[in-house]
Parts: C-alpha cells; structure tokens; sequence
C-alpha cells in the first residue's frame, strides 16, 4: 500500500463549467475546460454526449441534404422535407422512407435553400411550406401536395426565371407572409395579402430598411409583435408593426451585428439569439426589440478567439440554428476551419446561465449537413440530414452511432493552484495521486492523461463500474450519493509547475460520467 499522508488533494468539481476558448488560461477558473468534445453537461457532470441514430433509410445514397423540414400538413400527418445539393425537393411519410420527389431541377449555382412553414391563412386554406434560395422561383408546398407549386402572384420585383430577382427568405409575422433577399432590391422586406400568404403581387405592399446602409437583408423572426430583420454583414432592425396604419410603423436599429444567412437566428424561451458573421452568438431581449438597446455578446468573454480558430467563417451564410427547449441548448451545425462541410456543432447549454455563465461544448462526430428540429414522443428533437441522402435523430440514450462507439473528451485547463492554494504560484509541485468520481452508469474504460508544464507524463486507464457499490464487497470501494462511485488512487510521477489532466473514452455504449477529478499533490521544493 502506498501512504499518502501529508498530501494535499484539490478537488476539481465538474460540469460546473464547460468550454473556454480564451488564450489566457489564467483567466480560466478551476474546473474550466480548454476542450470539451461530444459531451453534454445536462446532469451537472462531464458526461458522453448522446448517440445519434438512424431515421428510416436514405432518399438518394449520393446527396446532400441542404435544409429539412419536420412539416405538419394537417394535425395527423407528419412529413419531413429534405431539399438537396443537386435541387431535388423530397418529401417522405413521416418517419424518413417512402420517399417521393417534389421539385427536380433548380439551379443550383450561388444558392442558398430555405424553408420555413407558413399559416393556413383563412378557414379551409391548406398549411404550406415555403421554399426560397435566392436563385429559383420561390415555390411553396401546399398541404400534403404531391408537387410544389410556384407562385401565382409573385411581388412585382420578383421577375420569374431571372436569377438576380428571386427572394432568399420568408418569415411569417402577424398573420402575414413577409419576404426579402432578392439581388435588385436587397434592403427590402416584401408582404403578403392575410388571406393568402403566397400572393405578394395582388395588393402589394414593401418597405425599404435603411436602403444604402448595409448590403442585404438576409432573414428574420417575429418576436412579441416586432418584425426583426437581419442585414448582412451588420446591423439588426426591428419593425413596429403593431399600429393599424403601416404609414406610422417604426424601423430602428436595435443591434450592430448582423447576420450571414437566414438559419443563422432562432428563437429560445424568451429571447432571440443568433450568430453574426465573425462567428460571435448575440441575445436579442424584449426590451431590445422595444427600443431599449440590450444587446449581448455571449461568446467574447468565455470562448474569445475560438471561432475565428475553429470555424471557417466563409461558410457562416450556410450555418444552421436551432434550439433543443428540452435540455435548453441552442446548437449551431457550421463547417471547421478549411472546410465546407458542416461537420461541427457548437452548443450553448444556458441551464446554469444565472449562475456561472454560458457553458459551451463542441461536437466533430456527425456530417450535419442539414440541422432540424423533428417531434419524437412529443419533444421536439434535433435530427440532420447527411451527405449520404440519410436523416439521423440526435440526443438518443444509446451512445452509439451506426453500431460504433465516438470519443467524447475533456481537458482540464493547465494550473498551478494557486487560485484554491495560495503560495503555489509559480512553485514545483510533486505529483502523488489522481482518483476520479463517477456517476456509474455503464461499465467503462476512461483513460486520463496527465500534462505537467505542458508535456504528457502519464497515461492512466480508469475501470469504471456500472452500477453503485453493494454489500458485501471487498475494500476499497466508497458509497457515494445515489450512484455515485470513485475509482481507487491512482499513483501519479513526475513534477511540473502548471498540471493539466485530460479524459476521454471512445468505446461503444460507453456513458461516461465524470461528476469529480481529486488530485493529489505536494510542494516539490
């Protein structure tokens, strides 16, 4: 036995804190991470991130899926809608087979596809679903229709086959259908009749959004009776529409940033939040969009530089997001640095926001070409669509995708301690032990690698159980709250000023949950 008397031990809880991106790591409290990677911080640990499981089968194995849409018709049929990379439209029976094609041939040349549902308008009229990509007509699904359908009255600067005159977006707002993007009058929001939200040309009303000022509008949302509107590459505008005269509604600017495509916004809870161009997520409030300027930045002061490093910002017109309201994340698919494909995901988990900020997290498992929102079992559930023509359901409690285990990881930031032990600023330190505590789920193996002064000294393979500790049982083991366990002290060698450790498993079914990491040590000079 190995006697570890003298030994001061500094507990690290985890899930506290998530990803941190600034360079600084002395800025980094105890327990933030400088990699958190296919996790989720849900049950306030370091826990492997749901798995990812196949919807029905693949509408074309040699597509792309650019958009998707989980549309209702009617009350009692379900349909997901898939636009892909060769501008086909695809229709399915709700559950990802039988699928059927409903427009073929768009161009596809400096697209940018969108969908977004419209209302049912007056009693007897058909739910829609309407398509713009600021290249092709604007087209739009009437009810469960076999086909899409093309408008019959287009807003007079939509001129039909001309390539710099079609809308790129839609938002619904206050009953109407509200439309903009196309090149010959880019500062422009267009609306609909109320009786009939695909005729924009019969009683035509626009408004220009401080034409000049920026150089397109790009997308937007209702929001507690405001119209907002996105320019690109800045600003933010709210329309007060609620006066009965449209002569006496106010466009103000309520926010700087701007966005780069009209999936890059998406309403949470009781705000609005959306990605601007240089990567950076901002927060739109009510008081915001009255007039009272409010507006956040929510990634400056954890994640500073990291999406200028890691994302590619070239693509962020083609970025998708939305919010999962059951675990309150916001996920936003976009493309790694050098890349096209949208083969990351950065998450926003705000349910310990009052308390400790935003705590963020980075996924590099799945090809989520097209980022939705899909109904299972009553929650509205993140799924995307991949490069292979397939729909993929996420957050599924098997951690698995395709039969196969991913690596979920953490990276605890390197430090001297000196923030819970003062005097060990800048002081060598002797590593004696490591022990990590679990919430035991499923038998596992999670390796840990231990960092001193920034090189790897040592790898340790922990056993983790899958279930609490039971009478009789041979020693050591500990009874911890509920199901939580910790492993035996591992022996730690080696020396090193700033210590850093790092976790990951990668094996099938692997539910890895770290709730702490207790580290001892001692003064090495």
């Amino acid at each position: 036995a190995i006697a570890y008397d003298g030994v001061t031990v500094v507990e690290v809880v985890a899930g506290r804190e998530g990803l941190w991106g600034i360079r600084n790591r002395n800025l980094i409290p105890l327990g933030g991470l400088i990699e958190l990677r296919n996790a989720t911080l849900e049950d306030y640990t370091w826990r492997t991130g749901g798995g990812a499981s196949v919807l029905g089968s693949a509408f074309d194995a040699a597509r792309t899926g650019k958009v998707a849409f989980n549309f209702w018709p009617d009350a009692d049929t379900e349909r997901n809608v898939v636009v892909d990379d060769s501008g086909r439209i695809w229709k399915d029976n709700g559950s990802g087979a039988g699928w059927v094609t409903l427009q073929t041939g768009l161009s596809t040349t400096a697209w940018r596809p969108f969908l977004v549902p419209g209302g049912a308008e007056v009693t007897g009229s058909n739910r829609k679903l309407f398509y713009a990509d600021g290249v092709n007509n604007p087209l739009y699904l009437d009810g469960d229709a076999a086909a899409m359908t093309a408008f019959a009255s287009p807003a007079a600067d939509w001129t039909p086959g001309n390539v710099n005159r079609q809308p790129s977006w839609f938002v619904p707002h206050q009953g109407y259908m509200w439309a903009g993007g196309n090149k010959n009058a880019p500062n422009r929001a267009y609306r609909s009749t109320l009786a009939d939200n695909t005729s924009f040309g019969a009683s035509p009303y626009s408004l220009p959004v401080f034409p000049g000022l920026r150089q397109r509008l790009v997308g937007g949302l209702s929001y507690k009776g405001v119209l907002l509107l996105w320019a690109y590459p800045s600003g933010l505008y709210a329309v007060d529409t609620s006066d009965p005269s449209d002569a006496n509604w106010r466009i103000i600017q309520v926010g700087s940033p701007g966005a780069a495509g009209p999936l890059n916004m998406a309403a949470i809870e009781d705000d609005i939040m959306w990605v601007a161009p240089d990567g950076s997520w901002h927060l739109v409030s009510a008081t915001t969009a009255t007039g009272s300027v409010r507006a956040e930045d929510l990634t400056a002061r954890k994640l500073g530089s990291f999406a200028r490093e890691q994302m590619n910002l070239d693509q962020m017109f083609d970025a998708q997001m939305v919010y999962y309201s059951n675990k309150q994340e916001i996920m936003l698919a976009c493309a790694a640095q050098g890349q096209t494909a949208k083969t990351r995901r950065l998450h926003l988990d705000l349910n310990k926001r009052a308390e400790v900020g935003e705590r963020w997290l980075w996924w590099d498992r799945d090809a989520n070409e097209a980022l939705f929102l899909r109904k299972v079992t009553e929650t509205m559930t993140p799924a995307f669509c991949d490069t292979a023509g397939q729909l993929w359901l996420l957050d599924r409690a098997a951690r698995i995708k395709a039969g196969a285990g991913y690596q979920f990881s953490w990276f605890l930031k390197p430090s001297d301690f000196s923030e819970v032990i003062p005097g060990w600023q800048g002081r060598t330190k002797n590593l004696r032990f490591l022990q990590l505590e679990y919430d035991a789920r499923v038998a596992a193996t999670h390796t840990v690698e231990v960092y001193a002064d920034g090189n790897l000294i040592q790898t340790i393979a922990f056993t983790l159980t899958g279930s609490g500790a039971t009478l009789p049982a041979v020693l050591p083991f500990t009874l911890g709250l509920e199901t939580l366990l910790v492993t035996t002290r591992r022996r730690l060698t080696g020396q090193g000023v700033r210590v850093a450790v790092r976790g990951y498993s990668s094996g099938a079914n692997e539910d890895v949950s770290i709730s702490r990491v207790l580290i001892g040590m001692e003064l090495g000079e």
